[in-house]
């Protein structure tokens, strides 16, 4: 039973700092407008770039590495760990895009998010889900309270309650996790970034391929247009994500069992995909027209569905291609995802505005649903 509720634990975890983002926007929108908020989004948005980048793969290569080295799990954290900082100082490349007070701020949340994102190997190994879901609620309650009792928005006023709101959540986790008590030694090699590489182009392959749409519309368009689509991207790609996390208790049976079960667990994933997704859809439009008011046609909506739904159907291909080590064709996917989804936004986005956008990525995520159905077959 403890395994049951640690999984659903773990699953609410992964859901949770989407979910707080969200619910983050949509209130600061609603109090402070799509153009302040949007300006904040925006500053966000080149700190967490900054911040996936100095992250080179971590969690992924160092929970490979605590299973094969079990005695020297610190000292690993911590070689990791100071090895990455050196990338700290290109943090102060910011000072080059924004005004200094908004930028000293920046700086200071990439080093808080570094050093907080660093824990998440020591999390998952030791199964500390609980401890970091109540700081991620800490963060969230700071945040949100922020928002509900400013009486007017300030960029480098809310750039510093992010700070707090970090640095609070990664004293929490650090006190949780009882890390003083664990000797801190370390050595500062490059081997580091070797070993971590393959997992940090994986990584990076697929966030360009989930993200290079708002950093156009970030270019492109007005703040305030910039706010309208993070609300809707942000609400279909939690939807779409919900595919991924429901396959969360039954990944163990992706990497063991037969592809005959595994095709009857696709059948399954396949069979809950419309229901599921319309009712997400309709759920996201009463919250963005009825709340937030955003005044968008049904089609954004109904595109909305389309784009949420082909994850449903190649999930399961992706960890099959991942269990016969073949992240390689991962990686070419996501790189030709990204291209299609580039160039469809740079065609559609002048007269089509944001619906372009979002036409663009649901055209591309259908061509990689596509592209990962081929690939599998010919893997087998």
């Amino acid at each position: 039973m403890n395994r049951y509720i640690l999984i659903a634990v773990n699953t609410v975890r992964s859901f949770a700092t989407p979910a707080f983002n969200f619910l983050i926007t949509i209130f600061g929108i609603k109090f402070f407008g799509k153009e302040d908020w949007g300006t904040l989004i925006n500053a966000l948005l080149w700190t967490f770039f900054m911040v996936f980048s100095f992250g080179w793969g971590n969690r992924e290569y160092l929970i490979r590495k605590y299973s094969k080295q079990p005695r020297t799990i610190y000292h690993s954290f911590y070689s990791n760990f100071f090895s990455r900082s050196i990338l700290l100082p290109l943090a102060l490349l910011l000072l080059l895009f924004f005004p200094f007070p908004i930028a000293i701020w920046c700086i200071a949340l990439v080093v808080l998010m570094h050093v907080y994102n660093a824990l998440d190997s020591l999390v998952v190994y030791h199964q500390k889900f609980g401890a970091q879901l109540i700081a991620e609620c800490i963060a969230f309650s700071i945040i949100i309270a922020s928002v509900f009792y400013s009486n007017t928005f300030n960029l480098v006023t809310f750039l510093s309650i992010y700070a707090f709101a970090y640095l609070c959540k990664l004293i929490f986790l650090f006190m949780a996790m009882q890390l003083w008590k664990e000797e801190c030694t370390f050595q500062i090699s490059l081997k580091e970034f070797k070993g971590g590489f393959s997992f940090f182009l994986l990584g990076f392959s697929g966030w360009l391929m989930s993200k290079i749409d708002i950093y156009v519309v970030d270019f492109f368009l007005p703040k305030a247009k910039l706010s309208e689509y993070q609300l809707l991207i942000t609400s279909f790609l939690m939807l779409q994500a919900l595919a991924g996390f429901l396959m969360i208790p039954f990944t163990k049976h992706v990497y063991r069992l037969n592809d005959s079960v595994i095709k009857k667990l696709k059948i399954k994933l396949y069979s809950i995909a419309v229901p599921v997704v319309t009712i997400g859809c309709l759920a996201i439009w009463f919250v963005m027209e009825k709340f937030v008011v955003l005044n968008l046609d049904s089609k954004y909506y109904i595109l909305g569905v389309f784009i949420a739904l082909p994850a449903f159907f190649y999930t399961i291909n992706v960890m099959q291609l991942l269990k016969k080590h073949q992240e390689h064709k991962v990686i070419y996917i996501n790189c030709i995802g990204t291209a299609i989804n580039l160039i469809l936004i740079l065609i559609l986005i002048k007269d089509q505005d944001i619906y372009g956008v979002l036409l663009s990525v649901c055209i591309t995520q259908w061509l990689v649903l596509l592209i990962y159905k081929l690939a599998f077959n010919t893997s087998k």
